[in-house]
C-alpha cells in the first residue's frame, strides 16, 4: 500500500483533539517497555470519515465532462478510492493513536508501528500500535556511595619537571657538528619509500624539524635518529599509533629515507630571575616556582574532582539498572554513525554500533537518572547562576558581559552551560552523601564489584 506514519509523535499528539469519538483501546501485551496496543474505531466514525472525504474530494476535483463538485459518487469512488483510503487511514490513526495513550497513561518513548492496518467502510477499524514507553524510575538510589580519601600533594620534582620545560622552551638553539642526541631538534629531508595506504601525496618532504626530546615525535625517529651524523641518512619505518593527533596517519605505516642535514642543540637559560623574568608574571625564581606549585595544585583538584565525579557515576549507574529503550538507543548510535561519516573517517557501522552501545545504554541512564533525582530533590538553575557563569566567562576573556552572552547566545550555547551548571549541582549533592574510605578499602570494593559483574 506503501501508506506510512508520516507525521512525528509528537506532532500527532500536539495536534490530536481530546475527542474520542468512543474509540476503545486495551493494552494487549506488556514485554519490558513494549506495549501492543490494539485501538478499535467504530463503525459510524470510520464511515463518517470516509463520506466527509469523498465529499471533499467531489467538491475539489476536476473530472471531464463534469461542473466542479458535481460529479457523481460512483465516478469519485472508481477514481480517488486508493486515495481517499489512505486519507482516511491516516486521519484516522492520527486521532485515535493518541487518544489511547492519553487513555492509558503512557509516556511513549518511540514512534509507534502498526503491524497491520486493515480498513474498510462499513465495519469497525480495528488495529494494533505497537510503541516503547519511558521506564519509569520511582526514585534514584544514592545511597552507600564511597570514594578514596586521596590528599592533594605537590611534589619538588613535579615543580622543576615545570621548570626544566620552560627552560627549554626559551632556550636558544645552536648548530653543532656532532653526532645527535636525544635532547637535540634535527633538520631533515624525507623521501617516501613505502606508502601503501597513499597517505601522502608527494615523494619529498624537505627541511622538516624533528625534536627528538618531544614525546609527541613518533617512537621510530626517536631511536633510530640519535647517533647519525650531518650528511648521513637512514632509513625508518613509521607505524604511527591508533590515536596519532593527524587523523590521516592514524593507525598507517609509512617508510622514509632520512637525510640529516642540521644537528641543534639548546642552549639552557639559568634558571635565575633573569630567566623567571621572561616567562612573565614574575620577578624572580621563587616566584616562579610558588606560581607554578599553585597552578598544579589546582589541576590535580580539577583531576581529583573529575575522577571522583566518574566513581559516582559508575556506583549510580551500577545501583540503578534501568531499562532503556532500544529506539532511543538507536537514535543515539545513528548521530554516532552519522558524526564519524561527517568527519570522513573510515568507519565500519555494525561495528560502531557494537563498539559504543555500552556507552549509549550508560549515557542515556544517566540522562534519565539525574533528570529525575533533579527533580526530586528540587534542585534547579536559576537565572543569577547563569548569569555568574556568563559573567566569570567574560572576565576570563577579558570581554564586556552583555557581549559574553550575546556571542554565547548567538552559537547556542546558553543551554549547553545551563545543563553543565544543574549537572554540577547534582555532583556537589551526590558528593555530600559520600563516604570516604582508604584507598586499600576503595580497591578492594572495585575488585568485589568487578567479581560480581563477572557471575
Amino acid at each position: 500500500m506503501g501508506w506510512g506514519f508520516k507525521s512525528p509523535l509528537s506532532h500527532i499528539l500536539a495536534k490530536a483533539g481530546r475527542k474520542r469519538n468512543n474509540l476503545k483501546s486495551t493494552i494487549k501485551s506488556s514485554d519490558g517497555l513494549v506495549r501492543e496496543i490494539e485501538i478499535e474505531v467504530p463503525t459510524n466514525t470510520v464511515d463518517a470519515a470516509f463520506a466527509e472525504t469523498y465529499h471533499k474530494y467531489r467538491k475539489e476535483a476536476t473530472i471531464k465532462g463534469f461542473r466542479p463538485g458535481k460529479a457523481p459518487l460512483t465516478v469519485i469512488k472508481s477514481k480517488f478510492q486508493a486515495a481517499v483510503h489512505d486519507d482516511v487511514l491516516q486521519e484516522l490513526v492520527n486521532k485515535s493513536f493518541p487518544a489511547a495513550i492519553r487513555e492509558h497513561k503512557l509516556d511513549v518513548a518511540s514512534t509507534p508501528t502498526f503491524p497491520t492496518l486493515d480498513l474498510k467502510e462499513g465495519r469497525p477499524f480495528i488495529y494494533i500500535a505497537k510503541v516503547e514507553v519511558m521506564p519509569e524510575i520511582d526514585a534514584v538510589d544514592c545511597g552507600g556511595l564511597t570514594l578514596p580519601q586521596m590528599e592533594i600533594e605537590v611534589s619538588d620534582g613535579e615543580v622543576d619537571t615545570v621548570v626544566d620545560y620552560l627552560r627549554k622552551k626559551h632556550a636558544d638553539l645552536r648548530p653543532v657538528n656532532r653526532p645527535a642526541e636525544k635532547d637535540d631538534i634535527l633538520i631533515v629531508d624525507l623521501v617516501k619509500l613505502e606508502d601503501v595506504d597513499r597517505v601522502l601525496e608527494g615523494d619529498r618532504f624537505n627541511d622538516n624539524e624533528i625534536d627528538l626530546s618531544s614525546q609527541y615525535t613518533v617512537s621510530e625517529f626517536r631511536e633510530i635518529l640519535p647517533g647519525v651524523n650531518a650528511g648521513e641518512e637512514r632509513e625508518v619505518a613509521v607505524q604511527y599509533p591508533p590515536d596519532y593527533s593527524d587523523e590521516r596517519f592514524a593507525g598507517k605505516s609509512i617508510k622514509y629515507l632520512c637525510k640529516l642535514k642540521e644537528i641543534k642543540e639548546r642552549m639552557l637559560p639559568p634558571a635565575d630571575d633573569v630567566f623567571a623574568k621572561k616567562t612573565g608574571e614574575v620577578e624572580t625564581v621563587l616566584e616562579l616556582r610558588l606560581k607554578i606549585r599553585e597552578d598544579l595544585k589546582k589541576q590535580k583538584e580539577l583531576d581529583l574532582r573529575k575522577f571522583y565525579r566518574d566513581q559516582i557515576r559508575r556506583q549510580i549507574l551500577e545501583k540503578n539498572l534501568v531499562p532503556i529503550p532500544e529506539a532511543m538507543i538507536k537514535n543515539y548510535l545513528d548521530a554516532l554513525v552519522e558524526d564519524f561519516k561527517k568527519k570522513k573517517q573510515a568507519y565500519d557501522p555494525d561495528k560502531v554500533t557494537e563498539q559504543y552501545r555500552p556507552m549509549a545504554v550508560n549515557t542515556l541512564r544517566w540522562s534519565m537518572l539525574m533528570d529525575r533525582l533533579a527533580k526530586a530533590e528540587k534542585i534547579e538553575v536559576l537565572q543569577s547562576d547563569t548569569e555568574n557563569w556568563i559573567r566569570s566567562f567574560a572576565e576570563g576573556y577579558n570581554m564586556e558581559y552583555d557581549k559574553a552572552r550575546e556571542m554565547l547566545a548567538g552559537s547556542g550555547r546558553i543551554q549547553q552551560i545551563r545543563e553543565t551548571i544543574l549537572e554540577d549541582k547534582l555532583f556537589d549533592f551526590l558528593l555530600a552523601k559520600v563516604t570516604y574510605v582508604t584507598a586499600e578499602a576503595a580497591e578492594q570494593q572495585e575488585v568485589k564489584n568487578d567479581v560480581t559483574e563477572e557471575k
